[in-house]
């Protein structure tokens, strides 16, 4: 089983920002979007991630997710900064080649 890093991503939003219609302005889509987003990955992991009340609360598979996540985006951090490219992928000026 392989969990999907933009799925998983999608999961630390809505987690972080406390509702689907706060993640989907964040994600600039609609809240039914986030919500198709997040069903398949509940249903490859076989169970519930995300308890959908106001707030939002994640179940204990679903903290282990948005661990995952966190994790995911400090190695993409540690490995933008050591290629020497800023936050949207592109060479920073100082990088050399």
């Amino acid at each position: 089983m392989r969990i999907d890093p933009s799925l998983a991503e999608t999961l630390r939003i809505v987690a972080e920002q406390g509702t689907l219609e706060a993640a989907a302005r964040h994600l600039h889509m609609t809240p039914s979007a986030v919500s198709q987003r997040l069903k398949p990955l509940e249903q490859q992991l076989g169970q519930r991630l995300l308890v959908r009340a106001k707030p939002v609360r994640l179940t204990a598979p679903g903290e282990v997710v948005v661990r995952f996540a966190r994790g995911q985006s400090l190695l993409e951090q540690e490995a933008s900064a050591a290629l020497g490219l800023d936050a949207q992928g592109e060479r920073r000026a100082s990088a050399s080649p």
